[in-house]
């Protein structure tokens, strides 16, 4: 029977709630947590579009969907009119590829692209567009005002999880983008896409600067939560993080740690006092 050390034990007991940081680098996290009501300009978005009409407010409640990291955290932003589009800008990337994901819940169906990429600053160009159709279908395009659909509908009312991902390729006009919808458990590594990539040789290409929320009909009405962008699907999406056991609860671990300790102390003396002399 092996012996159990203290030292073995404590690295056992002190190593739970600990996972190791995904690879890549996240270049913007927006949980929207700020007072409901308030417009989203206030706290570092830019009205790029439509300033002043019908802007983009905070609403309560924020969004929730299980397992995803910004799940549950501070309250969400409304694009729920025709009007003010706003944007936020992170650290142009000129190489590699940048995934951009959020939380939706579509309250109303309406036509059109409500999400997408841009540079840094802002001009009229737009990648990387997300859609939803008349018939409760999202989309992606490359740049242009039609997109392409996915196979299977979203219910409105409920929450997913959307991640757009732009690959900056070597070469013009052939960068890529795809899509992927969630409704449930969450991949740690990056599966098949469910839109794309697609290419699109009519569209020039852009070195991702900022993502944008657009507010394109009045009978839009569009809940989004807990953005973030990142360079790598792991620093994206990291693993929840362990939990961190309470002050009881730790107080249980050392007691469940010592008795094992004292355990092996009394057999391992049993069994020497039972040896031959």
């Amino acid at each position: 029977m092996k012996k159990l050390t203290f030292l073995t034990m404590m690295i056992a007991v002190l190593s739970l709630g600990f996972h190791s940081a995904g690879n890549g680098q996240t270049l913007l996290d927006e949980n929207f947590d700020y007072p409901s009501g308030d417009l989203i300009t206030a706290h570092g978005w830019f009205p790029h579009s439509g300033a002043g009409t019908q802007a983009i407010t905070v609403g309560a409640p924020g969004l929730v969907f299980p397992g995803y990291i910004n799940s549950g955290i501070g309250n969400a932003a409304l694009a729920d009119n025709s009007g003010e589009d706003d944007s936020k800008t992170f650290t142009t990337q000129a190489s590699g590829t940048v995934y951009t994901s959020f939380m939706v819940k579509v309250t109303t169906t309406a036509a059109g692209y409500f999400y997408h990429f841009a540079l840094n600053p802002i001009t009229t160009t737009f990648r990387g567009k997300i859609f939803m159709d008349a018939t409760n279908h999202f989309g992606i395009s490359v740049g242009s005002n039609t997109g392409t659909f996915a196979a299977s509908t979203y219910t409105v009312g409920t929450t997913y999880l959307l991640v757009a991902k732009y690959e900056i390729m070597p070469g013009t006009t052939n960068d890529r983008v795809s899509l992927f919808i969630f409704n449930g458990a969450i991949p740690l590594t990056e599966p098949a896409a469910t839109i794309g990539p697609l290419t699109d040789a009519t569209q020039s290409d852009i070195n991702p600067g900022s993502i944008a929320i657009r507010q394109f009909i009045a009978t839009q009405n569009v809940t989004i939560d807990g953005i973030r962008v990142a360079t790598t699907w792991s620093a994206l999406l990291p693993a929840p993080p362990a939990p961190i056991p309470t002050a009881s609860e730790w107080g249980l671990i050392f007691l469940f740690a010592a008795l094992l300790i004292i355990g092996a102390v009394y057999i391992m003396r049993r069994r020497n006092s039972e040896l031959p002399v």
